[in-house]
């Protein structure tokens, strides 16, 4: 439940993967189509690609470290001809990619202190060659990111760094920013407070640091500016410039993003492409409801006096609600009370629906927060705030009326488009995570990027322990604290993940009760998350977190704590992905540094209860197998990835037939030619 055209000489064309022409991608392929591009997907993953990399790499490392004793005037005559070589070739650089890369590093070396790993020289390569990389956490993504982003700019290509939040993105930025100066190249970073007057010069810049909903969000605006004078679009684009206090300082024909779109490197490739990709991004201005605040509440009411099973029936697999006669008896009798918009069946039906939806799926403390009086959407898969973000066709006014603060008016769609076919309009699309190989598949099949895994710098060493099956939720819990006092008596640190700020704030609350102080870092703290997260490998340190997806800070291990184990991690709660269990589970084993990994399941997870039905709570209370029980929820895990994976083709494929069916709306990216 859940926002430029390069010219290539040809033999750099040659050498191009297909992954880095997106633009030419229109619709998804299907039939036969389809299953010869997931041929071709396996392939590109299997081909030799990781070999290739580390050889020109090493060659990367090689060229570094010959550079160690070259005088400043050397460096910059190096970094001069790096520049030529790339605006000719943009890929290869006209055979010299991997000396070109070796001027880079040797300039991180003295400006940043940071000497590159060769696996992060292959993270770099792999980006700029329009990849899309597996590194683990504490791997070095950061730098990595950096160096890739510099060559970009190089070529004289705009390039955007995305990031997932806005303070990972100033950040970032400002962390690489000397790097980026001593090789000539300009960066900025543009969170949401910066001002469109201010926007228009910050992405001047040759590298721009920003969040992907930002970019988005900025490329629709400029969408409604360049067809202002397009019928509907003029009054859309006129509704804008009144409503919002973007909309104030921008005027027609004047665009944001004037140097176009060419290179992305997404940092968190999974959250970004994936997880975040099931929801379009829309601009919006208020309108009239013509009395939906009222009908809304009036059948909120009404809601409260249903008995489910009686009244109604909940359909779990499907997340929604069939009502019985009686409901619609009931519904009748309260038709006069209605505003006369909201009298007719169908429309009373669908907001009484709606109002039953958001008592039994949609949750306070795991969905939304109410703060302030007002309801603020969670981001289920990173466990943040989304401030501005409301839900639509009346379900958001449905959770107002429920949780009682006031219902907001709901507001007019004015553009929107889908970060799928944002991102398929990037001439070299590319980006980097932990977790990421779980979707492959997805990620070729929507965006024609293909995934690679790159190394450790050193072994990983994590110990992961059996899973733990419990009949209840309450034995789960009792073992859960065991295991975390049980690891802090040893003198490890402690990380528990968890699913929701309600699990956490009650977990929270039995760990006090036997004496211990928890962190807890969840959407009602997250202005302290980088302090909580840096502090969570130390000594005693016991810390619980929703759901640890781009929170951009290594946990360092404090002194004597890799001999005593390292970190414990506790996964509470399994997720719908089993790929955010392997964000969590790789919080630990930081660069070759010891650690372990807890698995607790119980039957009466959600997961569990919405994908394994009957048959299998009745083998595993059998047998109890906790190997059983672990390839159950993999498999559970595995129906609710491709149901996720089904809602994402659904947007992305209704932005297919709205771009057919409105010609206005273009499909370039616009840009350099």
């Amino acid at each position: 439940m859940n926002a430029a055209a390069q010219v290539l000489t040809p033999s750099a064309e040659r050498r191009m993967p297909s992954a880095c022409t997106l633009a030419a991608l229109e619709q998804l392929p299907e039939g036969l189509d389809a299953h010869a591009q997931r041929l071709q997907g396996w392939w590109r993953r299997h081909n030799g690609v990781q070999k290739a990399l580390r050889d020109i790499a090493d060659k990367a490392a090689l060229a570094c470290s010959a550079l160690n004793e070259a005088s400043e005037h050397e460096l910059s005559q190096a970094l001069d001809e790096a520049r030529m070589r790339l605006a000719l070739d943009p890929l290869d650089a006209k055979g010299h990619l991997a000396q070109t890369l070796g001027v880079v590093g040797q300039v991180a070396r003295r400006v940043l202190g940071m000497s590159p790993y060769p696996v992060q020289y292959m993270g770099a390569l792999a980006l700029h060659q329009g990849l899309l990389a597996e590194m683990a956490t504490g791997e070095g993504k950061t730098l990595t990111v950096g160096l890739a982003a510099v060559l970009a700019g190089l070529t004289g290509r705009p390039c955007h760094v995305l990031t997932v939040n806005d303070y990972l993105a100033e950040r970032d930025a400002n962390a690489m920013m000397t790097l980026y100066k001593h090789c000539g190249l300009t960066v900025e970073s543009i969170t949401s407070e910066v001002a469109p007057a201010q926007r228009v010069m910050r992405y001047g810049a040759d590298v721009v640091y920003l969040t992907a909903k930002e970019l988005l969000a900025d490329h629709l605006r400029d969408q409604l500016a360049e067809h202002a004078g397009q019928g509907g679009q003029k009054l859309a684009f006129q509704q804008w410039l009144t409503s919002s206090p973007e909309g104030s300082e921008h005027q027609a024909g004047v665009r944001l993003l004037w140097r176009g779109l060419h290179t992305a490197i997404v940092d968190e490739a999974d959250s970004i492409l994936v997880d975040e990709a099931v929801t379009p991004l829309i601009l919006a201005a208020p309108r009239d409801s013509r009395g939906l605040a009222q009908a809304v509440q009036r059948v909120s009411e009404l809601a409260n006096a249903l008995q489910v099973n009686v009244d109604y029936e909940v359909v779990v697999r499907a997340q929604a609600v069939t009502l019985q006669d009686s409901a619609r008896r009931a519904l009748v009798q309260l038709a006069s009370d209605l505003p006369e918009l909201w009298r007719p069946a169908p429309r009373r039906e669908e907001l009484l629906r709606q109002a039953l939806v958001a008592r039994h799926f949609y949750h306070a403390g795991e969905h939304y927060v109410v703060q302030d009086g007002e309801v603020v959407l969670l981001d289920t898969f990173t466990g943040r705030l989304t401030p501005g973000r409301s839900l639509t066709a009346g379900m958001h006014q449905a959770i107002e009326a429920f949780e009682g603060v006031e219902i907001t008016e709901p507001n007019e769609s004015l553009t929107q488009m889908s970060f799928q076919a944002f991102f398929r309009r990037f001439r070299r699309l590319c980006g980097c995570s932990g977790t990421i190989w779980e979707a492959a598949t997805e990620l070729w099949a929507v965006y024609g990027v293909a995934v690679v895994r790159i190394p450790t710098h050193r072994p990983r060493i994590v110990v992961e322990r059996a899973p733990v099956l419990t009949g209840d939720l309450e034995g789960k819990w009792q073992a859960v604290v065991a295991d975390a006092l049980k690891e802090i008596q040893r003198g490890r640190p402690v990380l528990i993940g968890v699913r929701s700020v309600t699990a956490s704030e009650e977990l929270g609350q039995r760990l006090r009760a036997h004496g211990m102080q928890p962190q807890i870092l969840n959407a009602l703290s997250h202005e302290h998350e980088a302090q909580i997260i840096s502090q969570a490998g130390q000594l005693g340190r016991l810390t619980i977190a929703t759901n640890m997806a781009g929170r951009g800070t290594d946990i360092r291990l404090g002194e004597g704590i890799a001999a005593s184990g390292g970190l414990h991690v506790i996964i509470a709660e399994v997720n719908d992905s089993a790929r955010i269990d392997r964000q969590l589970a790789g919080r630990c084993g930081r660069q070759g540094d010891p650690g372990s990994v807890s698995l607790y399941l119980s039957m009466k997870d959600t997961l569990a209860e919405r994908q394994l039905g009957l048959l299998w709570p009745w083998l595993l209370k059998k047998w109890r197998y906790p190997k059983l029980a672990a390839y159950a929820f993999r498999r559970a895990q595995a129906q609710s990835e491709r149901e996720a994976y089904s809602r994402r083709l659904s947007v992305l494929r209704n932005d297919d037939w709205m771009a057919s069916a409105l010609p206005f709306e273009g499909r370039q990216g616009g840009g350099l030619a």
